[in-house]
């Protein structure tokens, strides 16, 4: 164990800068349709941060609903889910920017032609099991979490429910901190998901107190898969200051996991070794929940396997830069 820690010690007091290795993120960034023509700044001028962030990181990026398309938007969502590896270890990203709307019988995100439904979303994700981020900005967007929430996804609504219908402005103010790594609490060098989360969250809120009006939208962030998203007051920064009820795991720890921009130490693992120290971390998170149900023994013989195996990637890092 001393040796894992001194080992560890001595990796990140000489990391330094690297060269991007492979692509980082497959991003596909949705354009709806403005519908009134005061609205189009602001989609545009969220679409061009994002693209911005995809420029500064390794990140592949297509863009549906600026440009003229012998396609409809619809086909063009369907044709680049369909297209994605189930077995890879770079994040997917659906980004969302636009209305939404729902009734009793469906959600939709608002396109240029015909519109996409929840339901059929889910349909064509259903096969993928490979780590997604979904970013649904505009307005009704809750029940999306509903219907896409499952293991190893992250899905963050600027609503709580379908019923908040007015314009939203979370997924620009989501944007703008992407973009601009605003928001990095724990000061680690980059932003996370979760603190990009919160932060966007807390600006919205912000505008509406500013302008003396009553807040309609209210965003949440489902990273835990159990279908029921979290709003930003139970965080401060990536700490978790309010507790579900029962046994119910908190959302949080997955999206503290991941950051578009990833920082100077981030950056000196390849995609697979991200994923591989992911999953040894959320091992870890597992069986510190359990720590009062194992024999002592049992529980530091645990955690020194998964600490050796974290060691060992980190060791394997700092040879390699």
């Amino acid at each position: 164990m001393k040796t894992f820690l001194i080992a560890s010690a001595l990796l990140f007091s000489s990391l330094s800068w690297a060269e991007k290795r492979g692509t980082e993120h497959e991003l596909l960034l949705i354009v709806g349709a403005t519908g009134e023509e005061r609205f189009a700044n602001g989609f545009e001028s969220a679409a061009s941060a994002w693209e911005n962030a995809a420029a500064s990181t390794n990140a592949s990026i297509t863009i549906v609903g600026l440009e003229a398309s012998d396609k409809v938007d619809r086909a063009l969502i369907e044709e680049w889910v369909t297209n994605l590896k189930n077995d890879s270890t770079i994040p997917a990203w659906i980004v969302y920017i636009g209305h939404g709307t729902h009734n009793q019988k469906s959600t939709l995100l608002n396109l240029r032609g015909p519109d996409l439904s929840a339901v059929v979303l889910r349909e064509w994700l259903d096969p993928l099991e490979r780590t997604l981020i979904f970013v649904h900005g505009g307005s009704a967007s809750a029940p999306f979490i509903n219907r896409l929430s499952k293991p190893n996804r992250i899905l963050m609504t600027a609503t709580r429910s379908g019923t908040e219908l007015n314009y939203a402005r979370f997924g620009e103010s989501f944007a703008r901190v992407i973009s601009s790594r605003e928001g990095d609490a724990n000061q680690d060098g980059q932003v996370s998901l979760l603190e990009a989360f919160v932060y966007a969250a807390q600006s919205v809120e912000q505008f509406y107190e500013d302008e003396g009006r009553l807040a309609s939208e209210h965003a949440l962030i489902d990273d835990n898969g159990d279908s029921v998203g979290t709003p930003a007051d139970w965080f401060r920064g990536e700490r978790l200051i309010k507790q579900p009820e029962g046994d119910t795991i908190p959302d949080g720890f997955r999206s503290r996991q991941i950051a578009f921009i990833a920082s100077e130490q981030e950056r000196l693992l390849t995609p697979d070794q991200r994923f591989a120290r992911d999953r040894l971390e959320a091992e870890l998170e597992t069986l510190r929940a359990k720590k009062e149900e194992l024999d002592e023994s049992e529980y530091y013989d645990g955690l020194e396997k998964i600490l050796l195996e974290l060691g060992e990637i980190y060791l394997l890092v700092k040879n390699e830069s």
